[in-house]
């Protein structure tokens, strides 16, 4: 015997009211056919990422995890009344290596919205000298004190005219 999980994702409007009775019918269905539940796991009902025809233009599923031990033999069968059961929008049986995870609690469906959720915004100051909090901007006057400090032979000697004259002088 295998170790399986098997995730169905329930059609909402179907199985109103009625949730529990699906799922132990495929409870009742593995066991039938040789197989050991494990853990029954319910999600309950999540928003869908995507919609489609094939999932009847639904938006919210109701989530069941099974984990359960059986013969392989016994996936075919149990994988076929899974796509005959109206029930059932989508599901996914998939075969686990070693013991089964449990996780104890869910996130929230909102969770990543609300761990990313953008501070609300006030009102934005849109005039004034005092924008925003280290005050006025000081002037950048460091060209013209720095032409003033020099005297006016030696902002002369920087210039690169004067450089190319005195190279000719030398040579």
């Amino acid at each position: 015997m295998r170790n399986y999980e098997l995730v169905c994702i329930l059609d909402p409007q179907v199985v109103e009211g009625q949730n529990e009775q699906v799922v132990e019918k495929y409870e009742a269905y593995l066991e039938e056919n040789g197989g050991q539940v494990a853990r029954i796991d319910n999600w309950g009902l999540r928003r869908l990422a995507y919609t489609s025809t094939s999932l009847k233009n639904r938006h919210q599923g109701y989530y069941v995890l099974y984990q359960f031990s059986a013969e392989p033999t016994a996936i075919e069968g149990l994988e076929q009344t899974l796509k005959l059961d109206e029930a059932v929008l989508r599901y996914l049986v998939t075969a686990v290596e070693g013991e089964f995870i449990h996780v104890p609690q869910l996130a929230a469906d909102n969770f990543l919205e609300e761990a990313f959720a953008r501070p609300a915004r006030g009102p934005r100051d849109r005039g004034g000298p005092h924008r925003d909090s280290r005050g006025p901007r000081a002037r950048d006057d460091s060209r013209d004190t720095a032409s003033e400090d020099k005297e006016p032979n030696e902002a002369a000697d920087d210039s690169p005219e004067e450089s190319v004259v005195q190279e000719s002088d030398d040579s």
